[in-house]
């Protein structure tokens, strides 16, 4: 019974509420008499009464600029606004369905302005994305064309997403697109789209170090080419010797690090004698994923490679320290590793100027400790083991295990087993600091490269018997255990990649002695094995050629990394918190081969953008991305210094190319590079590389093109540059039709032929109509047999049909053609209509026989333009073909 009070209580309620709402209205606004009339008159003394004129200064403001004010008044009174809104009404809270319809206006309105918004933010964000887009390609265009680069860091590798240079704009643009060809392949490069610019306006002279490097990169693709191994690296090594001394000296040092570090030896002229080295035989294991177990292999493969010429180099320093000491190194006639060791001692501590013996324990005048060092430092492992051997009974008792420890790390590879370091390490620490000065250097550096330790525990005084950047170099080899920082590890351990991170942190000025010898610091990263890097470097002084080698050796071993799609802007790409580097190996190349690229080096250039494949794979997209890159750049090479000779000998290189016969080589370098030239508007150029091909039907249509692209300038009245009309030379293109005809090709359509005779009678016809020889204009094109002049609809029709059959090039000169034609006809019977009306009686029936003939043909012409297609004949020519017609009636 409670429930149903409620419900009904609840009930009235909800009326009364309903109908509170349908009582109330908007509020009534009250005014007495007096107030009413006052606001009567105002209203009636705005409106203009019956006789009166409007305000006219509006439309005479408004006419001042161009804007009629009568009309646009007439043109507001027809509009009806009496449907644009509707009155508004009151919704009663109870009216659920009118409720859910302004909710559903509501929701329709809301999603109108959200798509609204979201493709506003969505135009704007793709607009910002493109403008970043261009004017990172503008810089690039900068940066290349100056030789400049800047480093880049990057979360991932970049990519190109488009090219640098653009073709520029030719009269031949409009008829361009229909005379493009396709190719068969997938392409990977935009169509139409420039890499580089390889034209150099520069005054340099070959130096003498383009020329003897040149010869080897000859002799380099020629091996290539004959599929036999090629030791570049001795080679190039061999031609820095014939540079200038001091200079030469310098670059034979690093080329002498770099065969160490990757183990070419045994190179005679080019050739290895035994243990060939292979094209690209490191890129699985350097461009594979980063520290796994191939990489690593690799890695300390190549420190082993570093410390041997370290230790290769010190003992050349050795004998000359020697020989300049020889009466205080008392070598003796035999001159063994052992002995080498002593007399070294001995001059390195020689009474008169050497270093104190202070703190060394000595056995007969030779430090016991030293003499292991030295023959360690020399690369006389087994050498310095049979040493510390012999002088293990005069050790003292805390020394006594060293000559096992020793002994251990000689025989693991110069890497002491996990178990003996911890223990030795432990030893180690238990040193007293106190008794350093009385101790031995020698014995303090043994220690650490045999525990290979970054630094020792108390850091004893060391630095006095490790004075060189080459022994910093090689103890910090020493001394790396592992590739990459192991989690877990005691924080004593080098890794490979902590020496590289402090060799970038000492930075150049650490090596290069003050800025005079600025190629040390790209020894320290060749031997640490931060290739990249150190061409990028070296690239920035003034050794530019010698980096531009360096990377191609690198290269050739696959000892390089670069971009996916070889177009990133910086020179050197660091990617992602490893800060892995990439270098452009391509923009490096083709800025050198830029260089090369004038008087008669093209053919040098190629022989550089040859190796731009050593990257190219026909199996992976990146792979197939360079081999196109490759191309376009050989193509643009050509196109820019027109070294239409050199195709000949580039042609035996195919096979570098990833070509497989000739055929695929006139497709992709020399029909490519024509259609290049014909989209730009370099004709002769086209034409000369179709004659290469004895391709005459594409010769015929490229002449065809040429004669239609001058009467379409010629029509539009547009000034012709001095090159184009040098290009664009009717006499010239008749004089080589008249040849191609007297020798009879016969692989020439007879068609093409036809159509070659008629564009060259067009071209005399438009020079007739520019003239204003209307008379004779008529008569040619009658005799062309182009149009039809007879009311004939047969005629017309077949006419018309034979238009769509047209080439491209002709078929987009009808439009013109027609009208002029018309205008012609029109000017000759305005001729007769003069004549008509000042002319002798005798003659009159004459100008009216030929006016009424000109009004069948005038007739026919608009006839024949109705039955076009649109896509032959806009509706803007038919409508002036039309007027013409009207007014010649």
């Amino acid at each position: 019974m409670s429930s149903s009070i409620q419900l009904k209580q609840l009930a009235e309620r909800s009326r009364s509420v309903a109908n509170t709402v349908a009582k109330h209205d908007l509020p009534l606004i009250e005014r007495n008499l007096e107030q009413i009339e006052k606001q009567s008159r105002k209203l009636a003394d705005k409106v203009v009464k019956p006789g009166e004129a409007h305000e006219r200064k509006a439309p005479y403001f408004l006419a001042n600029i161009g804007i009629d004010g009568d009309k646009l008044t007439q043109d507001v009174k027809g509009i009806s606004v009496l449907g644009a809104f509707e009155p508004r009404t009151i919704l009663l809270d109870t009216d659920v369905e009118r409720y859910l319809d302004h909710k559903h206006q509501q929701t329709i309105t809301s999603i109108i302005k959200d798509g609204y918004t979201q493709t506003d933010n969505e135009y704007n964000a793709l607009f910002d994305c493109c403008l970043s887009s261009e004017w990172d390609k503008t810089k690039r265009k900068v940066f290349e064309e100056f030789g400049q680069h800047i480093t880049m860091r990057s979360t991932e590798l970049p990519t190109s997403g488009g090219s640098v240079f653009r073709s520029q704009f030719s009269p031949s643009a409009s008829l361009s697109s229909s005379f493009r060809a396709s190719t068969s392949k997938p392409s990977y490069i935009t169509s139409g789209e420039r890499r580089i610019s390889f034209k150099n306006e520069s005054t340099l002279q070959l130096n003498q170090r383009h020329l003897v490097y040149f010869d080897v990169i000859v002799k380099l693709n020629n091996a290539r080419l004959a599929k036999i191994e090629y030791g570049i690296i001795n080679e190039f090594h061999n031609a820095a010797r014939k540079i200038s001394l001091d200079y030469g000296r310098k670059v034979v040092q690093c080329w002498r690090a770099l065969a160490s570090i990757v183990k070419e030896s045994n190179v005679f002229d080019g050739s290895f004698k035994r243990n060939p080295l292979k094209q690209r035989q490191f890129a699985p294991a350097y461009q594979g994923p980063a520290f796994n177990t191939a990489y690593k292999s690799l890695c300390f493969d190549l420190i082993n490679g570093a410390k041997h010429y370290l230790e290769e180099s010190y003992r050349e320093w050795s004998t000359s320290y020697v020989n300049s000491f020889r009466n205080e190194a008392m070598l003796g006639g035999q001159p063994s590793a052992i002995n080498m060791a002593r007399a070294v001692l001995r001059a390195i501590h020689r009474s008169n100027g050497g270093i104190p013996t202070t703190g060394l324990r000595m056995v007969d005048n030779i430090p016991i400790w030293g003499h292991i060092f030295i023959l360690v430092r020399q690369g006389y492992y087994n050498e310095a083991l049979e040493v510390a051997k012999g002088y293990e009974s005069l050790l003292p008792r805390q020394d006594i295990h060293f000559v096992r420890y020793f002994e251990r790390f000689i025989t693991n590879n110069n890497k002491l087993p996990s178990q003996d370091r911890q223990k030795l390490v432990a030893e180690m620490k238990q040193w007293n600091p106190l008794t350093f000065q009385d101790k031995d250097p020698y014995k303090f550096i043994m220690y650490q490269i045999v525990a290979q330790l970054e630094e020792l525990p108390q850091k004893p005084p060391v630095e006095s018997f490790l004075t060189t950047s080459e022994d910093f170099m090689w103890m910090r080899l020493m001394c790396v255990r592992e590739i990459e920082p192991i989690v877990g590890a005691p924080n004593d351990t080098l890794s490979l990649d902590s020496l590289q991170k402090t060799i970038r942190n000492l930075g150049p000025s650490h090596f290069n002695h003050g800025g005079k010898d600025t190629i040390q610091y790209f020894r320290a990263l060749l031997l640490t094995a931060q290739f990249e890097r150190a061409v990028h470097y070296l690239y920035q002084t003034t050794f530019t050629e010698d980096a531009v080698h360096f990377a191609i050796a690198l290269a050739y071993y696959g000892l390089l990394r670069i971009p996916e799609k070889g177009e990133a802007m910086a020179l050197l790409v660091e990617v992602g918190d490893r800060m892995i580097p990439y270098l452009n190996f391509n923009t490096l190349i083709c800025q050198y081969a830029r260089s090369l690229a004038k008087g008669n080096a093209p053919s040098n250039a190629f022989q550089y953008l040859l190796l731009l494949y050593l990257h190219g794979d026909p199996l992976t997209e990146a792979g197939r991305y360079q081999i196109e890159l490759c191309h376009e750049y050989i193509r643009q090479l050509i196109y820019d210094t027109e070294a239409f000779n050199e195709l000949g000998k580039m042609k035996e290189y195919m096979p570098l190319m990833f070509i497989d016969n000739e055929g695929e080589f006139t497709e992709t370098i020399i029909n490519t590079l024509a259609r290049q030239c014909v989209e730009d508007g370099k004709f002769k150029a086209a034409r000369s590389l179709y004659e290469l091909t004895q391709n005459f039907e594409e010769i015929i249509s490229l002449l065809n093109k040429m004669l239609a692209e001058y009467i379409w300038i010629s029509i539009r009245g547009v000034v012709m540059q001095p090159e184009t009309a040098k290009e664009l030379d009717p006499q010239e293109i008749g004089r080589i039709l008249k040849e191609y005809e007297h020798i009879g090709i016969r692989k020439i359509s007879p068609n093409r032929l036809k159509d070659s005779r008629t564009l060259l009678n067009l071209v005399d016809f438009v020079e007739l109509y520019k003239q204003q020889d209307f008379v004779r204009a008529v008569t040619i094109i009658q005799q062309i047999d182009l149009f039809p002049f007879e009311d004939d609809i047969i005629v017309i029709q077949q006419k018309a049909s034979s238009i769509e059959a047209f080439d491209d090039q002709l078929k987009n000169c009808i439009p013109e053609l027609l009208h002029i034609t018309m205008r012609c006809i029109y000017a000759y019977y305005q001729q007769l209509k003069d004549n008509m009306a000042k002319g002798t009686p005798g003659l009159l029936r004459k100008y009216t026989d030929e006016s009424a003939t000109l009004q069948r043909k005038a007739r026919a012409l608009v006839t024949f333009a109705g039955y076009l297609k649109h896509s032959v004949l806009s509706s803007d020519i038919y409508h002036k073909l039309h007027e013409l017609d009207v007014q010649m009636r």
